[in-house]
């Protein structure tokens, strides 16, 4: 059962950032920005995860470099050119790092990581990929492949979620407040789990992935944040591209003027949070599964350069935002902000861009 929201059920946090502060003059508030970056590492194995790994396959260093460094002849496009990029703009980034991966990957390459992440002052959050499940042999796991969190029960789920974080602990991890599932794959007992577990946030809901992954239907289709189960859903941003379809806020998704004409509508009509996704090799193309990510995909290298140079240019507008600072006003008064459907000349081209981008 969902939750209903409540005045006063903001969760404490040690630094309360900008929230709808208005003035007696009634001007807009700052917009909170999450610049969210779904870090993982996928090995580079036929048939995986519906068949398990070779036993002969003991590391995985090509794709640790290729997708969380994103290693290419001309430099790297992953963690540590994004974290680059947001210290030169002055910007907060949350990094979802995968962790039921350590188990398979090894604890060292995990806490290389997070290290480097909390060394330039970012944050880390935790994100479950349960396909690792099935490479794992640990008491009181589920140790079969399944897709996706909500393919768990509460008592596995909780489980799954308390094995995550004692990874990311172990291996460093500050201040771990929020869950995202892998997939967008978790239903309302993941939030419960979450709970369980001492976390304050989830932020797994993506009206994209409704009709397949994501099993928070239940909450229908937030813009801002809400109180469910006890845990603050800090849905995904979307926006509407042609009739009766969402696109989610995600870099590889959305042009650069559809991820600007988005965010200026959302600060217009003063809405509380607004999340962007991206992944630690999504600034690459030509890449799969056999390891051959050649080179840095410029269209989106070009988008995530924009959009840095946009945010900092207008503080006025917007604040990025860590969730281990954020404390999010749930009351319920006031007019529901409304999605924004997006103007057609900027879906196409967006269309255009992902034509050129084949080549």
């Amino acid at each position: 059962m969902v939750s209903t929201i409540l005045e006063g059920d903001a969760p404490q946090a040690s630094r309360i950032v900008h929230d709808n502060a208005m003035s007696a003059f009634d001007e807009r508030p700052v917009l909170n920005v999450f610049l969210t970056i779904d870090t993982e590492a996928w090995p580079f194995a036929p048939g995986w995860p519906t068949e398990p790994l070779p036993s002969h396959k003991p590391e995985l260093d090509g794709e640790i470099a290729n997708y969380l460094y994103g290693a290419t002849t001309t430099g790297e496009y992953g963690v540590r050119y994004q974290l680059g990029k947001f210290s030169e703009y002055g910007l907060k980034g949350t990094f979802f790092v995968e962790a039921l991966s350590a188990d398979v990957i090894g604890r060292d390459s995990l806490r290389e990581l997070i290290t480097t992440i909390q060394n330039a002052d970012q944050e880390v959050q935790l994100q479950l990929h349960t396909e690792w499940l099935g490479e794992l042999r640990t008491p009181d796991l589920p140790n079969s492949f399944r897709q996706n969190m909500r393919d768990f029960s509460l008592q596995d789920q909780t489980r799954i979620v308390a094995h995550g974080l004692d990874n990311l602990r172990t291996c460093g991890a500050e201040r771990v407040v929020a869950v995202r599932a892998g997939n967008f794959g978790a239903n309302l007992d993941t939030l419960r789990a979450a709970k369980a577990n001492g976390l304050t946030f989830d932020s797994s809901h993506n009206v994209s992935f409704l009709d397949s992954a994501c099993g928070l239907a239940p909450l229908g289709t937030p813009i801002v944040p809400v109180l469910a189960e006890g845990i603050v859903e800090v849905p995904v941003s979307y926006f509407c591209d042609y009739p009766n379809h969402f696109r989610n806020v995600q870099l590889s998704a959305c042009s650069f003027t559809e991820l600007k004409e988005a965010l200026m509508w959302a600060w217009q009509n003063k809405w509380r949070s607004f999340v962007v996704v991206m992944h630690s090799f999504e600034l690459l193309k030509n890449y799969d599964k056999t390891g051959k990510r050649i080179a840095p995909h410029p269209i989106h290298v070009s988008r995530f350069e924009n959009l840095c140079r946009f945010l900092a240019a207008n503080p006025d507008k917007f604040e990025t935002t860590h969730f281990r600072d954020y404390a999010p006003d749930l009351a319920t008064n006031g007019a529901t902000p409304q999605w924004l459907r997006a103007r057609l000349h900027n879906t196409l081209f967006r269309y255009a861009e992902q034509v050129i981008g084949r080549f």
